[in-house]
C-alpha cells in the first residue's frame, strides 16, 4: 500500500527568531509510515523570516516556501492548501515544536474515522528561552488557554495543532480567509455542522511557547476584532450589549476559578486576577474602538 502524503502548512508573519526551530522539528520527525510535504507559507513578512525560511528546501527537499500577501494567517493557510499535493492536512503555527510523533499517531488514530473529521492534538506551554515572560501570563495560559480536549468536547479546535484530511476540505470548504483570528474555530464548528466530528488526540503533542503579559494583550485585540469582523460589526445594539455581558461573566468566573480552585499562593491569585482585569477592560476598550471606525488588528 501506497504511502500517504502528509502536507503540513505553517504560515508565518514576522517570525525570524522562531521560524527555524519550528520546521526543524517538523522536517525531523518520525516519518516512517507516510511521506512529508512541507508548506511555510510567508504573509508578508517585513523582517528576515521569508529569507530564513528560503534557506529550509536547500537542506530539506520537501519543505517549500511561499508567499501569500493577502494579510491573515487564514488567509495564508487556504494558499498552502491550493498548492498542496497531500491526502491529509496538519497545522501548527511558526512559534511552535511539533513532537517526534505528531504525525504518525494522527495517521494512527485517523484509521478509527472517517474523511470527515477533525483532530484535535494535545498543546502543551513551555518557557521560552531568552524572552521574559511574567509568572501570572504562564499561569494564566496553563490554567486558560488552547485546552484542546475541551475544544474537541465542543467540537472546536485550534490550528497550532488541527489534523484532517483533503476530503474534509472538499466536502466543507477551506478557512474563511475574511476572518483574522477565531478562522479555525469557525472551521472546526462548520465541519460539526455538515455532520461531522472533532476527535481529541492526547499523543499528538505540540508545544508552545508561553506568551508574556504584552502578548496576551495583543492577542486578545486580535480575537476582539474577529468577532468583530465576523459578527459583531451588523450586530445590534443589544446584541453588543449582550457580548460584554458575556466578557464580565468569563472575568469573573475566570477569577473565582483562580481564587477558589486552584493551589497558587495569595500574591500569584491577585497577579492572575489582575491580568485577568486587564484582559478584560482591554477587550472593552477595543470593543468601543471598533465601533468608532477602528480597523480589526491584522495579526
Amino acid at each position: 500500500m501506497d504511502k500517504p502524503i502528509v502536507t503540513v502548512i505553517v504560515p508565518v508573519y514576522n517570525d525570524e527568531k522562531r521560524i527555524a526551530d519550528c520546521i526543524s522539528t517538523i522536517c525531523e520527525q518520525n516519518s516512517s509510515s507516510f511521506i512529508l510535504d512541507v508548506i511555510v507559507v510567508d504573509n508578508g513578512s517585513t523582517d528576515s523570516t521569508f529569507e530564513i525560511a528560503s534557506t529550509f528546501p536547500v537542506k530539506y527537499e520537501n519543505v517549500e516556501v511561499v508567499r501569500c500577501m493577502t494579510p491573515g494567517s487564514y488567509a495564508a493557510r487556504n494558499y498552502g492548501i491550493s498548492m498542496s499535493r497531500g491526502s491529509f492536512f496538519a497545522f501548527t503555527d511558526s512559534d511552535c515544536l511539533v513532537s517526534k510523533n505528531w504525525i504518525e499517531s494522527n495517521l494512527a488514530k485517523f484509521k478509527n474515522f472517517d474523511g470527515n473529521t477533525v483532530l484535535a492534538g494535545e498543546v502543551e506551554f513551555y518557557r521560552e528561552d531568552g524572552k521574559s515572560t511574567e509568572q501570572s501570563a504562564i499561569d494564566f495560559e496553563n490554567t486558560f488557554s488552547m485546552k484542546q480536549e475541551e475544544n474537541a468536547n465542543n467540537g472546536k479546535c485550534i490550528t497550532a495543532n488541527f489534523f484532517c484530511s483533503r476530503l474534509l476540505f472538499d466536502k466543507c470548504g477551506t478557512f474563511d480567509d475574511s476572518l483574522k483570528s477565531g478562522g479555525d474555530i469557525e472551521m472546526s464548528s462548520r465541519v460539526v455542522q455538515n455532520g461531522g466530528r472533532v476527535v481529541y488526540n492526547h499523543q499528538a503533542l505540540v508545544k508552545h511557547p508561553s506568551r508574556n503579559v504584552r502578548e496576551l494583550i495583543v492577542k486578545r485585540k486580535r480575537i476582539i476584532g474577529g468577532t468583530w469582523d465576523s459578527s459583531l460589526s451588523k450586530a445590534s445594539l443589544k446584541e453588543r450589549i449582550k457580548f460584554c455581558v458575556l466578557l464580565l461573566k468569563t472575568f469573573l468566573g475566570r477569577s473565582k476559578k483562580i481564587v477558589l480552585e486552584t493551589n497558587f499562593s495569595l500574591p500569584r491569585k491577585m497577579s492572575i486576577v489582575l491580568l485577568l482585569f486587564n484582559i478584560f477592560a482591554v477587550s472593552i476598550f477595543e470593543l468601543i474602538s471598533l465601533s468608532l471606525g477602528k480597523a480589526s488588528n491584522r495579526q
